[in-house]
C-alpha cells in the first residue's frame, strides 16, 4: 500500500471507530436491523468519500462551497417538514436526513482558513440554525467558532462564537421533541444496562475520536481543532438535552456530515 493511500486511509479513522462502536450498541442491544443497515451503509459511503473524495482547493473555491452549504441551512425552513415546531430535517427519499448534521461539520472545516469571509459564512449558518431552531448544533457551532477564534485571533470568529453561544442559549428547551430510541440518550440505556459499554462508548466519541483527528500533521490542525469541538460539543449537548448523539447513536447524517468534512480536509492538506 502506497504511503499517500494509507494516509487518506487513516483519515477516515476518526470516523470509523466510534461510529463501529456504535453499530455493536445497535446490534448488541437489539436496534431494528433497519438502523443497523441504515448507519452501516452511510460509515461506507462516508469512508469512501473521506479517503476518495475531492473539492477544489482554491480558496474562493472552497470558500463558495462553504457559502452554499451555509445557504442551504434555511432550506428546512421553505421545504422541510416541521414537527413542534422545529424545522431541521429535509427529505431524502423515505429517509429524513438532519441539516444541520450533514451539513454544518463541512461548511465549518471550509470556512475554517477563511479568516476574512469565514465569520460571515459561519453567520450565515448561525441564523439558519437558530431559526430551525437548533440549540444542539448552535453550540457545536459556538465552539468551533471559538477554536478558531483563538487560532485566527479574529474579531470576526469572536463574535460568531459569542453569537452562536447566545442564541444556543436562548433557543435551548425550544422544540424539544420527544426522545427517540437508539438516537437520543444513548448512553443512559447503555449506562442503565452495561456501565462498562456506556463508558467505552463515550470514551470513542469523546476522546478517540478527538484524538484521531489531532494525532498527526497530516490533517491540518486548525480544520482537525474545529472539527473536534463541533463533535465533542454535539456530543456534550446530546447528554444535558434530547438532542442526537452524533456517530454512537442511529442517524445517517452525522456519519455522512463528518465524512465530508475529513475530505474537505484532505483537500486541504494538498492544496
Amino acid at each position: 500500500m502506497s504511503a499517500p493511500f494509507a494516509d487518506r486511509w487513516q483519515r477516515a479513522l476518526p470516523l470509523a471507530v466510534p461510529t463501529l462502536g456504535g453499530l455493536a450498541y445497535l446490534a448488541a442491544f437489539g436496534a431494528p436491523v433497519r438502523l443497523v443497515a441504515v448507519n452501516a451503509g452511510a460509515l461506507a459511503l462516508a469512508s469512501l468519500w473521506a479517503v476518495w473524495g475531492r473539492l477544489p482547493s482554491a480558496p474562493k473555491a472552497r470558500l463558495g462551497f462553504a457559502a452554499l452549504g451555509a445557504g442551504l441551512l434555511f432550506l428546512p425552513l421553505i421545504i422541510g417538514p416541521e414537527v413542534g415546531g422545529v424545522s431541521r430535517w429535509l427529505r431524502a427519499g423515505p429517509v429524513l436526513v438532519h441539516s444541520g448534521a450533514l451539513l454544518l461539520p463541512l461548511v465549518a472545516v471550509l470556512a475554517s482558513r477563511a479568516e476574512r469571509f469565514g465569520p460571515a459564512v459561519l453567520g450565515m449558518a448561525t441564523a439558519a440554525l437558530a431559526a430551525q431552531p437548533d440549540a444542539g448544533m448552535l453550540a457545536g457551532l459556538a465552539a468551533a467558532g471559538a477554536v478558531l477564534a483563538a487560532v485566527h485571533r479574529s474579531v470576526g470568529f469572536v463574535l460568531v462564537a459569542a453569537a452562536s453561544a447566545g442564541l444556543a442559549a436562548l433557543t435551548f428547551g425550544r422544540g424539544t421533541l420527544e426522545p427517540q430510541v437508539f438516537t437520543e440518550d444513548v448512553l443512559v440505556q447503555v449506562w442503565h444496562s452495561v456501565p462498562l459499554a456506556a463508558l467505552a462508548l463515550a470514551a470513542l466519541l469523546f476522546l478517540a475520536a478527538p484524538a484521531l483527528l489531532l494525532r498527526t500533521g497530516q490533517i491540518p490542525r486548525t480544520e482537525a481543532a474545529a472539527l473536534a469541538a463541533l463533535l465533542v460539543t454535539l456530543g456534550a449537548m446530546a447528554c444535558l438535552a434530547p438532542f442526537p448523539f452524533p456517530l454512537i447513536g442511529y442517524g445517517a447524517s452525522p456519519i455522512l456530515g463528518f465524512g465530508l468534512a475529513l475530505s474537505a480536509m484532505g483537500t486541504a492538506r494538498q492544496a
